[in-house]
Parts: C-alpha cells; structure tokens; sequence
C-alpha cells in the first residue's frame, strides 16, 4: 500500500512550494518526524517533515520545481517494498520495452519518435531528418523516463529545464536552449526564464519606441550601478504589502509612553537570575500587547468579508528583518505566558528566523503584529497592516526628553507608538481604548509580572 506525500500549507498566505532540496532519495527507509526536503515558501526556507512511515519510492518533483499546496511531490511504499523493483526502475517498463521490438511497424507510423530510425531494418544507418517534421504523439506515462523526459537517444537533446520554466517559457514565445540555467546541474528554473522574459520585453520596448534625441544642454546620466534581483520572500512582502496598502483603509493613532518604571523594572529582572537572561524591552512590550488585547478584544481580530473575527487566543507576529527579507515569527499566547516564557520563545524563534529554518508552525496563527524599531535612532513611524489581522503596532525608540511631573521639568524617557489599524472593523475609540490600556501596563509595569 502507497501513500502520497502531498506539499504542505506550510504558513498562512502560502499557496506552493519550491523543492530546494530532497534529504531522502528513491529506497531510503523513512519514519515519522524524519526531514524530507527543504521548502522554500512565500515566506522562508523551511524543512518537510515525514508524518508515515514506509520506503520512498517515489519523487514526483525534482529540486529546483515548484507545486501547489495539496499536490503530490512524493510517494510511500510500505516497508520493504523497495526489493519488489530496483530503485528508480518503474516495473511497467521492463513490459512495455520487449512489445515495442516486436512491432517495428509501430516506430515507422511514429516518424518524430527519436527511439528508432524511419527505416526498422537499417539500425545502423544513420535517419533522415524529416521536414517539416511531424510531433510525436504523447506516450503512455509507462514509456516516459524518471530522469530524461525528451531527447533521449538520437535527435536534438532538450535543454533541462523545470515544468513551471517551461510553462512560462511556452507562454512566452521563448526557446530554452538560449536560456542560461542556474538551477542544479545547469537547470533552467523559474527566475532564469523570468529574467529573459524581462529582457525581451526591454528589447520589444526599445525597438518599438524610438529613443528620444537628448537636449543638448543636459548632463549624461550616470550608468545603473546594477540589479538585484529579488528572493521570492522579498517578491512576496512587495506583492503583499502592496495589496494591504491598496486594498486595506488605515488610519493611524500615536501616544507617547513613559519608559522609566519599565526601564528599572528590566533592570531588576535581568538581575534575578538566568530565567531572565537576555531580556529585552521588546519582550517586555510583547506581554503588556498580549494583556492589551486580552481587554479589548476588538483589536484581536481579522476582517472576514462582511464579519469580524475574534480570535480567542492571542498570538502576536513579530516583525523580523533577515538576509532574505521581512519574516513575522508569532509568539503564542502573550495574554497568559510569563515574561520570562516570552522571552525564551522570542529569542528562539528569532534565531531561527535568522538562520533560515522554521518550524511549520513558527509562521502561522498570529492574530496582531508588533514591529519594533527601538534598537535604531527612530522616533516616530507607522506600519502596514498584515492582512486580516485587524491592526499592528510600531515602536520607536526609547529616548531621553525633558518632560513634566508635579509642575517641574524635570529628565525622562520616553517611547512613541503608533498604532495602524483597518478602519473597515476597528475604529477610533477603539484604537484609543487599546493605546490607554497599553499605556497603562509600560507606566505600571508590575502588572507584567504578576
């Protein structure tokens, strides 16, 4: 008995996944909980766990490809049934093989099949190219190699390309062979072809368009210091905040904080003991967040078409900058985890983030977002919704001021937040009854640990 191996939803927005890299080959013994291959999603690099047990025995997507969500990428016989055929082999070919040789007559009426010369006689004697020449009809998936899908013996060999260049390529008008491929082993993968489509489509620009005669008193413009182009995480925090930023009404609501109670109280804790190690004001902000939505529920939530969401658990994304771009590990349950939990959970799921490797959950089931710029000389900003969630926070920098207490001026430190909120579900009294309460918990901070 067989078992699929499907392409996981791996985060919340993703929709495929691109093999990076397979762990497990053809006949290798799998068990649950092993590592199959690392994903590269919309979001990060992750690794694909086994939840079966069994012998694989099947790749149905090769490194460098990419499939949707729910596809079949991989196949698991039970154990031990590797030795019914070697590996790689598919039985029903060793069948199909000796009835192809029996009937040459079936390779004459097939002139584009490149397996036989038009002449079933004459092996030896090298085929006239036909022209124009006739498409091969599609085989069987019996007949169709594991490795080399065309070209495989006689005739012109087919660049090695991946289904998804391919399919662009065909879209495109565009001839492979003239592609260079960066994937394994000269591959043609997604981006090489995307790129030649951009190039093509510069050149159709600049013949189509006669270059304008430059005025005569301007300057040369200095030449492009060149192009990056963009992971596939970058391209997918561009796409999405573009669309948050269309598709999403903000408005936003600001209130400065008070910092010293806070201050004296990280101080305090980083000295009791290593339960508190590392503590940050960043951890600190994330359980006064958490105990801010727990007493307005309202900005715990996601718009859902016609109806507001309230979630009954409180997961807070936190914004985190990478090589690869913008990533919001959540840390769960800030209403109810002490600071000290907090803490550890956010520091392991940063280090992951930056490392590249998460876990399938560590992207998914935030319900708000904080994006904390404390650690820069930024004193004010606002951010982007994360679609739904119903609104996210930034946080500046804590910075000293002169500020007023009991009549007199005296020194102080304070932090300006900003809160971003969809006006669609959430609106100004609600945005100020959340700030007051987050205010409330930095400025009388005990309530954080206790």
């Amino acid at each position: 008995m067989s078992v699929d191996v499907t392409m996981p939803k791996l985060s919340d927005t993703m929709e495929e996944g691109k093999i990076l890299r397979w762990l497990k080959h053809v006949g290798d013994a799998v068990r649950p909980g092993d590592v199959l291959a690392e994903v590269e999603t919309d979001k990060a690099n992750m690794e694909l766990e086994a939840y079966d047990e069994g012998v694989l025995a099947e790749l149905r997507i090769g490194e460098g490809d990419s499939a949707p969500v729910g596809a079949v990428i991989a196949v698991l016989d039970a154990p031990g049934a590797a030795k019914a055929a070697p590996s790689g082999e598919k039985p029903s070919r060793p069948a199909e093989k000796p009835r192809a040789a029996e009937r040459p007559e079936a390779a004459e009426r097939r002139p584009g099949d490149g397996r036989r010369a038009p002449e079933a006689r004459a092996p030896a004697e090298p085929a006239p190219k036909p022209s124009p020449r006739p498409a091969a009809p599609r085989e069987p998936e019996s007949w169709r190699p594991t490795v080399v899908r065309r070209g495989e013996e006689g005739g012109d060999a087919a660049p090695k390309a991946s289904p998804l260049a391919r399919r662009i390529a065909r879209e495109h008008g565009l001839d492979l062979a003239g592609i260079p491929g960066t994937g394994p082993g000269g591959r043609v993968v997604e981006k090489d072809v995307e790129a030649a489509v951009a190039r093509q489509a510069g050149g159709e620009r600049s013949r189509k368009v006669p270059a304008p005669e430059p005025a005569p008193a301007e300057a040369p413009r200095a030449p492009a210091a060149g192009r990056v182009e963009l992971s596939r995480v970058r391209r997918t925090t561009a796409k999405r905040m573009g669309e948050a930023k269309r598709e999403v009404p903000h408005f936003y609501a600001s209130a400065e904080i008070a910092m010293d109670e806070v201050m004296r109280l990280k101080e305090g804790l980083t000295g009791v003991g290593e339960d508190y190690e590392g503590l940050t004001y960043t951890h600190l902000v994330l359980k006064a967040v958490g105990l801010a939505l727990r007493r307005v529920p309202e900005l715990n939530a996601s718009y859902d078409g016609d109806a507001m969401v309230l979630h009954d658990t409180v997961h807070v994304g936190l914004a985190t900058a990478t090589d690869d771009g913008l990533m919001v590990p959540v840390v769960r349950d800030c209403d109810r985890a002490s600071v000290a939990t907090i803490a550890r959970e956010a520091r392991a799921l940063v280090e992951r983030a930056r490392a590249g490797r998460f876990a399938a959950d560590d992207l998914s089931g935030g319900t708000f977002t904080v994006s904390n710029l404390g650690m820069f000389p930024v004193s004010e900003f606002a951010a982007i919704i994360n679609p739904p969630q119903a609104a996210i926070l930034a946080v500046s920098a804590i910075r000293a001021v002169p500020v007023v207490r009991d009549g007199q001026v005296v020194p102080g430190h304070v932090m300006k937040v900003t809160l971003s909120c969809d006006h669609r579900i959430v609106d100004g009294v609600l945005a100020g009854r959340f700030l007051r309460e987050l205010k409330t918990l930095l400025e009388q901070p005990l309530a954080l640990v206790v």
